[in-house]
């Protein structure tokens, strides 16, 4: 009895030594292989911490992606369904700008979660490879892009379409009377965003939908976050949101449609501006969804993503620019002078402002860059199309990169100066003084707008064939609202007031419900009051 116990005890000892020496080889194949990987961005609950932090309160999560960039110039982490490998450094940075990385894979995810593209149409974006350049819809599209954003011609007439939609709503003040409890922030949301639509899209989208600008503002904050594709019962609100804009771009289209005859019949052929479809790039995207036969949910998740490019950042960074001139008496008595020196009279016997004049002012860029530099903080995305070294290591096609913007926005070897850290806005950081000689012998100093050999480390349009499109429109716009406002009122700061309208002990900051999908707006309003003065 007891050989026959010995004897089956030794397969059994046997085994477990092989079981144990197993054990022994995965664990350090495994730590082999994560020495082999980029270290991973930690959290208390693994696959929920990150992402619950990305939902909730993403300049903390931004935070924690600084602290752990700051140990490896790569890390990776876990969001929803997407792993996703962050990274910092100019040279890392420039790499997933090159061909060989891809924004596609990641718009494909907004046009599928935030535009809620049909099925059918999505397909068209992912099999567009085949036939001539003329069939292909991603073609099409850069083409618009072009033509109607990029263009200098079509810019200069969006713009001056803004200063005139934008200039009625200021002309709604009586002149010489002050006007109390003006809230900055609240203000250039609704007559900015309402100014900026019309100039875009038309009148006629503001007439059929009258909430139509409180139901994008709804929508924007959650644009970002669909993108990820969490489960609807994850994000209710948030798909709520989407379907009313997207319904009500989509009623605008189908009776503007009706008005307006795209097959070179109408009247406002070749017009810079009209009331039903607005401008050149509007009426693009209508040809553009025709010719590839879009469905109609589609098409109004195409307008509803237009508005949203058009207006998330550019009101964000304006009540920003805004905030930091009204709170420096200094500050706005130098824009001011500057702004002046672009006024013109235009045909209607108004001020207005010459545009190339006015963008070139030196100090304004200045306070623009400042306010994009501390306030634009959002993760670039590229999916490399071939396998890449970055960071040190080998990653495979199809990985998934971000690049924070905040990490090298705020770096201090770059930005800080010995009495002016990078947290801190400074309008004056990008301005560099010249002397110059006039034609009788004088030495004059004269400011100049530089960003002295910074601008690899400045990307608040992201980058490489994937950079904003419509950058050049969205600086006009910020700038021509400033100097119109600056030039046109006299202005006197109350107080710092909170959501709720209450009084803050604090000023602004920025919204922690933002910092990675677009410009982040202040988390308080500015309450002033202001007299127009003509």
């Amino acid at each position: 009895m007891g050989f026959i116990m010995e004897l089956g005890t030794f397969p059994i000892m046997k085994l477990s030594l092989l079981f144990l020496g197993l054990i022994v080889f995965i664990a350090r194949r495994r730590r082999s292989r994560r020495l082999l990987e980029p270290p991973r961005l930690n959290e208390a609950i693994p696959f929920v911490s990150n992402a619950w932090h990305f939902m909730t309160n993403k300049r903390l999560f931004i935070e924690r992606v600084t602290d752990a960039l700051a140990a490896s110039p790569i890390v990776q982490c876990r969001l929803g369904p997407m792993n996703i490998y962050l990274v910092t450094g100019s040279s890392n940075v420039s790499a997933i700008f090159r061909s060989s990385f891809s924004s596609d894979p990641w718009v494909m995810r907004i046009l599928e979660h935030s535009g809620a593209y049909a099925l059918a149409d999505l397909t068209k974006f992912a099999t567009d490879t085949s036939g001539g350049a003329q069939e292909r819809i991603w073609h099409a599209k850069h083409r618009l892009h072009d033509e109607a954003l990029i263009n200098t011609h079509s810019v200069i007439a969006l713009s001056a379409a803004f200063q005139r939609f934008f200039g009625e709503r200021l002309a709604a003040f009586p002149v010489g009377e002050w006007v109390e409890d003006v809230r900055i922030s609240a203000f250039l949301r609704n007559n900015m965003a309402t100014a900026a639509t019309r100039a875009a899209l038309g009148s006629r989208i503001l007439e059929i939908n009258p909430d139509f600008v409180e139901a994008f503002w709804e929508y924007e904050m959650y644009v970002e976050p669909l993108a990820f594709g969490l489960p609807h019962w994850l994000n209710r609100r948030a798909v709520r949101s989407r379907d009313r804009f997207r319904t009500m771009c989509l009623k605008w289209y189908e009776i503007a449609n009706r008005e307006f005859h795209c097959d070179g019949t109408s009247s406002y052929e070749g017009v810079d501006w009209e009331p039903i479809f607005g401008s050149q790039i509007s009426r693009g995207l209508t040809q553009w969804v025709k010719s590839f036969d879009f469905a109609s949910e589609s098409t109004g998740g195409v307008y509803a993503l237009f508005v949203f490019g058009l207006q998330s950042n550019t009101i964000a960074i304006c009540t920003w620019v805004m905030m930091e001139i009204i709170r420096d008496p200094n500050l706005y008595r130098d824009i001011k002078e500057e702004v002046s020196q672009a006024e013109v009279i235009n045909d209607s016997d108004e001020v207005a402002f010459n545009l190339q004049e006015l963008v070139s002012k030196p100090l304004l860029q200045s306070v623009y860059t400042e306010a994009l530099r501390v306030h634009v903080s959002i993760l670039i995305t590229r999916t490399s199309t071939e396998p890449v070294t970055i960071g040190g290591y080998q990653l495979p096609a199809g990985s998934v990169f971000q690049a924070p913007t905040h990490v090298a926005h705020f770096d201090e070897a770059t930005w800080g100066t010995a009495d002016r850290p990078a947290s801190d806005f400074w309008a004056y950081r990008h301005i560099r003084e010249m002397e110059t000689i006039d034609a009788i012998g004088h030495v004059k100093k004269q400011r100049e707008f530089s960003m002295m050999g910074r601008g690899g480390s400045f990307f608040p349009y992201g980058g490489g064939i994937s950079i904003c499109a419509g950058r050049a429109f969205a600086k006009n716009e910020v700038l021509l609202a400033v100097a119109m406002m600056v030039s046109n009122f006299d202005v006197e700061f109350i107080e710092w007031v909170t959501p709720n309208g209450s009084r803050s002990d604090r000023p602004a900051r920025d919204h922690t419900g933002y910092g990675n999908g677009i410009a982040a707006p202040p988390d308080r309003d500015m309450k002033l009051s202001w007299r127009r003065r003509r």
